[in-house]
């Protein structure tokens, strides 16, 4: 199974921000998939792919995608900015 988020480079999310995110989906969606690749990477528009999952994976890992990203706050690096 595999996951990928392109994140639009107009939102100008740090390479940072995007390695945190990849490896805690990487140890979310671990736990209930423990043969799922993940990439997150910039491009041009934004995209959520799901490959080789049933219907039903695919709904669950949207909902527990959706959840990480919720929980920002406890995965996010905090910012250097004052």
């Amino acid at each position: 199974m595999r996951l990928e988020i392109i994140i639009d480079r107009k939102k100008q999310v740090s390479p940072d921000i995007m390695a945190a995110l990849e490896q805690e989906l990487l140890k979310q969606l671990g736990r209930h998939f423990p043969d799922i690749q993940v990439r997150v990477a910039g491009g041009s528009n934004m995209a959520l792919n799901i490959t080789r999952a049933s219907k039903e994976e695919k709904e669950l890992l949207e909902e527990l995608v959706q959840e990480v990203w919720e929980n920002a706050e406890s995965w996010m690096p905090e910012s250097n900015v004052a």
